[in-house]
């Protein structure tokens, strides 16, 4: 249901997966996109953030007023588009050379989704595209068993507390914001799908040093803002398990650190992201942040990136309806850090809330260093999803018996965010955010999404809470 490029950044995670399979070597920012992708966003509608392009690059708005032989023609050329045109670098637009950012990433999504890709060479791009996103919804797919397991290990293996495992696991299934985010090209399905497995990992009773330091490797290698995970670690291990706690630190560095040292060889912040600044810069902003009613600003915009973003052109919902959800779910999580459960241990939720806490405060800093470099109070809020496993567990800690109401509104929610926001708009029947429900038989038809597909879509989504109603008549919380 998502067009091509309208995943975040999705156009330039691609052109690293081509770079890889071309060059066999890591790219740079100043290397080019391939011609075939170039070519590919000139002749589809793209996402309204890019509209900073210009022309001849046409966001769906402007796509959607040409004629319509002329987007039929449009839609014809791409799909017979030579994919000999991915080996050839993009030619300069109005005199500068189009280049793409994401050179900045760790290696270890692209090394595991490229050979998917190399095997698919010969077909028509936008199938190429929805392969890796299916590669990357199975990644992100990764939380949702690996944070039932966290759970149980935390509620126990009780009736009731398989129940209450089940449903952390829902959570994850049917929120809106996790799959939009993991259904496109990006190694953040990836960073999801692993810091849901170091979350079980850190919930056992005992882990062995080699298995934590080679997946807090992997995680480092995945995406840089998993280095959260090496302080988690520490405070959580450190004081019972120093030794086996430090052995695995030094295996991940030892795993993962080559990326880093490369980058302050490159001269290049460390972790490579754009927006890095002197930590005196950092305070200064968070301290100007505080001081004004401008955090506000910044934590609306974190909370609603993360619950519901309509991709890359930013559809939001009713205000109201981000209120209610962001209610329940910090409502669950308070709950949960002081409520003790008859089938949980008073330490047990130690784990997930020094995960969410960490995470939190790396987004935090994320905002104020984002604030710094271009007095924008906030960041996207979809990183916070790698912790996505363990506020499941605090919601539902604090929720009990009304995790199921919540779940039906995640549920609500992803059906009217797609149906009257999303695709309204993608099939240019609705202006931005001005779609109704209404549309979306005849926008499925003109986007060409099967049938079978939105009727499959709609069951599933409305089958996770409905299946936690039967399972829940048969336990007592």
């Amino acid at each position: 249901m998502l067009p091509l490029w309208e995943g975040w950044d999705e156009y330039a995670h691609f052109a690293f997966l081509q770079h890889w399979n071309d060059h066999g070597a890591l790219p740079r920012a100043t290397d080019r996109i391939s011609r075939e992708i170039d070519e590919s966003m000139r002749l589809a509608p793209l996402a309204r953030e890019l509209r900073w392009i210009g022309p001849p690059y046409l966001i769906h708005d402007d796509w959607w007023s040409l004629p319509s032989a002329e987007r039929d023609a449009r839609m014809r050329k791409l799909d017979s588009l030579p994919p000999s045109l991915a080996h050839q670098p993009a030619v300069e637009i109005n005199g500068r050379p189009f280049v793409f950012y994401e050179a900045q990433q760790p290696p270890l999504y692209y090394w595991l989704a490229a050979p998917a890709l190399r095997l698919a060479a010969g077909w028509p791009l936008r199938e190429r595209v929805f392969l890796i996103r299916l590669i990357g919804v199975l990644f992100t797919s990764l939380a949702i068993p690996f944070t039932f397991l966290a759970a149980r290990n935390i509620f126990g293996a009780s009736r009731a507390g398989l129940y209450s495992a089940t449903c952390c696991a829902a959570l994850l299934a049917v929120a809106p914001g996790f799959l939009i985010n993991g259904a496109r090209a990006a190694n953040d399905s990836l960073a999801v799908g692993i810091a849901a497995i170091l979350l079980w990992l850190l919930t056992r009773e005992k882990t062995h040093w080699l298995t934590m330091g080679t997946m807090l490797g992997a995680a480092i290698l995945a995406k840089a803002s998993l280095l959260v995970l090496l302080p988690i670690l520490m405070l959580l291990r450190i004081r019972r398990h120093w030794k086996q706690t430090l052995q695995a630190v030094v295996l991940a560095l030892a795993i993962g650190a080559w990326w880093y040292a490369r980058n302050v060889i490159n001269g290049v912040p460390l972790t490579g992201w754009q927006e890095s600044v002197p930590l005196r810069t950092l305070t200064r902003s968070a301290f100007q942040l505080i001081r004004t009613d401008r955090w506000m600003n910044g934590v609306q915009a974190i909370t609603k990136s993360f619950t519901w973003f309509g991709a890359w052109s930013f559809l939001t919902l009713r205000t109201w309806m981000y209120l209610v959800l962001e209610a329940f779910a910090f409502g669950g999580m308070l709950l949960g850090l002081v409520r003790r459960r008859r089938d949980t241990r008073p330490t047990d939720l130690r784990v997930p809330f020094v995960f969410t806490l960490s995470f939190a405060l790396a987004i935090a800093g994320g905002a104020a260093a984002y604030n710094a470099v271009h007095g924008i109070p906030g960041i996207p809020g979809w990183y916070l999803w790698p912790a996505g496993g363990a506020m499941a567990i605090l919601i539902i800690a604090g929720l009990g018996r009304f995790s199921i109401v919540f779940a039906a509104m995640l549920a609500l929610t992803d059906l009217f965010g797609v149906a009257a926001r999303m695709m309204p708009y993608y099939a240019g029947l609705a202006q931005w955010n001005h779609g109704s429900v209404s549309q979306f038989r005849d926008s499925a038809a003109r986007l060409h999404v099967p049938g079978w597909l939105a009727v499959a879509w709609v069951i599933a989504t409305v089958a996770i809470p409905l299946l936690l109603l039967q399972g829940r008549a048969k336990v007592r919380m």
